[in-house]
């Protein structure tokens, strides 16, 4: 049961923060476009060696306001989630992708120190994809902790699951680059 009032009127707002900007409506699998989406603008931020200059100048401070930015929109995402049952009519609409925009960023916070390597950035959307489907101990168990908490939670542990694989594929040498 979400935490919202009862009496929460939908909003427009809300559900384009909770879509992502509206990729959540994308047809098929909206999770996935999310992840996506949130590699690539990563890519058009930080550049993508030897392929796309970056907007920004990646450093280790990169990382620092990366995880912040990700805190912020962690706990935007508990708010707007908390909302849900109002704004699309369930607990955890899929619709609702802004779960695993914070997730896919977990995953990316090793390799952001630098322009992204397109080997890192595949690895680190595969790896979260594959950990936001099959769920692995407490995944599943998060997912039903009540409104945002639970939308919300079990993505942010899928993105740590899959974090912690990129750290390792680069501190064994299967990633280039590494991890700063």
């Amino acid at each position: 049961m979400s935490p919202a009032s009862p009496a929460s009127p939908p909003s427009a707002s809300r559900r384009l923060v909770g879509s992502a900007g509206g990729v959540g409506r994308l047809p098929g699998a909206p999770g996935t476009w999310a992840s996506l989406a949130t590699v690539l603008l990563a890519g058009l931020l930080l550049g993508m060696h030897g392929l796309l200059p970056g907007l920004l100048q990646p450093s280790e401070s990169t990382r620092w306001a990366t995880l912040a930015l990700l805190l912020v929109l962690g706990g935007l995402g508990v708010a707007v989630g908390n909302h849900a049952r109002a704004d699309w009519g369930r607990e955890d609409p899929g619709e609702f992708v802004l779960d695993e925009v914070v997730g896919q960023g977990l995953a990316l916070l090793p390799l952001v120190h630098a322009p992204l390597r397109w080997q890192g950035a595949l690895a680190a959307l595969l790896l979260f994809r594959v950990f936001d489907v099959l769920k692995p101990p407490p995944c599943g168990r998060l997912e039903r902790l009540p409104g945002g908490v639970g939308i919300m939670a079990d993505d942010v542990a899928a993105g740590l699951y899959a974090m912690a694989g990129v750290t390792v594929l680069a501190a064994v040498g299967w990633l280039p680059g590494g991890t700063g």
